[in-house]
């Protein structure tokens, strides 16, 4: 007796069969008169006579093993898919307790050279490759001119005249040593950073130097100029500087550039979120800004970081600071800089990180360092 529920199956199956006049083909259950179910499959080729009578022949296969071994495979195939997310929902656990290891107030060695390498290099790696994208069609453009210039020796030709004036070879001339002398500098600041994370990573061997900080936010400031520049979109980005008279402070100069690095770039890309919508002569009439000014009070150094963006909210202030926290789109922010800075800032140094901002007005960092 075939299974109630492969019935409709069975009878679909000889429907089939019977009007398209083909070979029959069915597989599904029975209950054996001793009440076992079994799973055959059966196939048979009918011959129809004049009288329209039909002869059905074929056989049926007893395939019960057959279906139980795929049963098996299909559950040994679920069990492995479920191994797998099981392994991906644990590699992402540690993955997140890696991150927050890297976070901590005591950041292990290795967390503190696989979160500072991982987003510091970004920094620089970013503005070499951009400086080099520059330089390759400066260089094309003058030895272009060069060519020209030979070829029409020894009198300058209107040929040369005219493309003299379209690459403006003056300004390219001048700026090409400027722009090597930039990669040089980005160089040097991802040697100090290797050195910084190594002094890092070895406790024994942990120690704080005497440290001039407007030296450090000058070096900061000319590593990301490539990104202060005027472009299509918007002038160029005003940095103000108002230094007071600071003493040298002991401290780690790689972990505080990092810092100051940090900030700064948030600044810009603060900035350049608050240009959505405006255009350039727009932008001109109330020119993008970063404010920078240091002091001494007391027993500590503040410096104040501050842009004229359209400010954070309230809420998003609260979380700023927290682990894996970005209000940047995937792929632009990590959610660690200001993360590491505070780390850095107080855990490292005994200082303190705070934020101000309102809305529509602009934000500021304030750095405090004790003395």
């Amino acid at each position: 007796m075939v299974h109630p529920d492969d019935i409709a199956s069975f009878l679909q199956s000889q429907t089939h069969t019977i009007q398209t006049k083909s070979s029959w083909q069915w597989s599904g259950r029975i209950i054996t008169p001793s009440g076992i179910i079994k799973w055959i499959h059966g196939e048979s080729q009918i011959q129809r006579f004049a009288d329209g009578s039909m002869v059905w022949d074929g056989l049926f296969l007893d395939i019960s093993e057959q279906q139980a071994a795929l049963r098996e495979r299909k559950q040994a195939e679920l069990a492995l898919q479920q191994k797998s997310l099981d392994l991906q929902q644990a590699l992402n656990n540690l993955q997140n307790a890696q991150l927050q290891i890297v976070q901590s107030e005591k950041m292990s060695a290795l967390g503190n050279l696989v979160a500072g390498v991982a987003h510091e290099m970004n920094n620089p790696l970013g503005f070499i490759a951009a400086s080099l994208k520059q330089a390759k069609p400066t260089i094309a453009d003058i030895f272009e001119h060069l060519r020209l210039y030979q070829k029409s020796f020894p009198n300058k030709s209107d040929e040369i005249i005219e493309h003299e004036s379209e690459i403006d070879l003056d300004y390219s001339l001048e700026d090409l040593p400027k722009m090597i002398d930039s990669m040089s500098m980005a160089c040097d600041r991802l040697k100090n950073i290797s050195t910084s994370l190594r002094t890092f990573s070895r406790a024994d061997r942990d120690y704080k130097v005497l440290f001039n900080i407007h030296q450090g936010i000058d070096s900061t400031i000319l590593i990301l100029k490539h990104r202060l520049k005027a472009n299509e979109q918007r002038p160029a980005i005003e940095v103000i500087t108002n230094y007071g008279h600071l003493p040298e402070i002991e401290c780690f100069p790689g972990q505080l550039n990092q810092v100051f690095m940090n900030i700064l770039a948030n600044a810009i890309d603060a900035l350049e979120e608050s240009n959505n919508g405006r255009n350039f002569e727009d932008i001109q009439l109330n020119p993008n800004r970063i404010k920078i000014t240091t002091s001494r009070q007391d027993n500590c150094v503040k410096v104040i970081i501050a842009d004229n963006g359209k400010g954070i909210s309230e809420s998003v202030q609260q979380k700023i600071f927290d682990h894996l926290f970005t209000t940047k789109a995937v792929g632009k922010g990590t959610g660690l800089g200001l993360a590491i800075a505070r780390q850095i800032v107080e855990s490292t140094h005994g200082g303190k990180l705070s934020c101000n901002s309102v809305l529509g007005l602009g934000t500021e960092f304030i750095v405090e360092i004790l003395v």
